[in-house]
């Protein structure tokens, strides 16, 4: 057990000691949080003493499933959600999956690594929080897990607006490579968010959901408007870092271009003088001004003309201006 808080009929919680392994079996009054960890061995064992967990729901629960999955029975409700990895001083970028089942006095988590959802959710408790039931407390969690993709929309728009403001400018080197980040991180997040979305609209809006708790059904349609909300929001993301990256594209294909532009038209400056040296040099007898004191000054000369001519030839067709 990594803790397990006991709530009364008014939300208060209140921590249990480590001591004491509280069961599931309906409390007297209000209800109780068991967060768990499922590396440790012996849940299996203690999942089977419990007789209001059914089989389908201790098996997702002990899965090494990370997909986020949810299902339920006319008492219970059970799944798998995604969150970010706590590291030791703050959140990180990794995903984990923390598993729950929610029951009509308890709600049961578990996790393979430190969550930030959970500990935003304990750190809320000790400050005095109060919680009136385990579809609630649920929803708390959920709603932390919100607020950390609302925070890494917020990030990844401020970047936007900074490849974006450099981009115009003509300012940015490292455009591509901050772009393609920003885009990983955004499909990440449209894929927690679409998962999530996926899990919620089956209890709020579709037939299948009808059999399930009534307030995890409630929950659900709540935490369906937020995550609709912010899914548009990382959508609109995605949309302008795409089109970033296509502006980036196009803009380093103009400057290749000018480029090649500018080479091809040396190339054909030179191309006749290229040719006249090459003509001079050859070693046969006859070569013009090969015995002329001034030879090399006419071969300049015509050299120059070549190129000089070819300028001409190119200003008047509308090649260079």
């Amino acid at each position: 057990m990594v803790w397990a808080y006991r709530f009364d009929e008014a939300g208060n919680p209140g921590l249990i000691s480590r001591d004491e392994l509280p069961g599931l079996a309906s409390p007297a009054t209000g209800f109780v949080w068991i967060h768990l960890d499922l590396v440790h061995t012996r849940i299996a064992a203690w999942l089977d003493e419990q007789p209001a967990l059914p089989l389908p729901a201790q098996a997702m629960f002990l899965s090494h499933d990370n997909h986020q999955r949810l299902d339920h029975s006319p008492e219970l409700a059970w799944g798998i959600s995604h969150d970010l990895i706590r590291d030791i001083a703050d959140k990180s970028e990794s995903v984990g999956a923390l598993h729950w089942i929610i029951g009509e006095r308890f709600l049961l988590t578990g996790r393979r690594g430190a969550l930030q959802s959970i500990r935003m959710t304990v750190e809320a408790l000790d400050q005095g929080e109060t919680i009136a039931s385990p579809s609630s407390l649920f929803e708390h969690i959920v709603e932390y897990i919100i607020d950390d993709v609302t925070d890494a929309v917020i990030r990844l728009t401020d970047e936007i607006d900074s490849v974006e403001d450099h981009v115009l400018s003509d300012r940015l080197r490292d455009g591509p490579q901050r772009v393609g980040a920003v885009r990983r991180t955004s499909v990440r997040l449209h894929r927690q968010l679409n998962g999530l979305h996926l899990l919620f609209r089956r209890f709020a809006e579709t037939g299948s959901g009808r059999a399930a708790p009534e307030t995890v059904k409630a929950c659900a349609g709540r935490l369906l408007q937020r995550v609709d909300s912010l899914h548009h929001d990382v959508h609109s993301v995605q949309e302008r870092a795409r089109l970033l990256q296509d502006e980036i594209a196009a803009r380093s294909a103009n400057r290749t271009n000018q480029q090649l532009y500018v080479l091809s038209i040396l190339t054909a400056v030179f191309l006749p003088a290229t040719f006249i040296t090459g003509l001079f040099g050859v070693n046969a007898k006859g070569v013009p001004w090969a015995d002329d004191a001034a030879g090399f000054s006419y071969v300049t000369l015509m050299c120059l003309a070549a190129a000089w001519a070819v300028m001409l030839f190119l200003k008047r067709r509308g090649m260079i201006g």
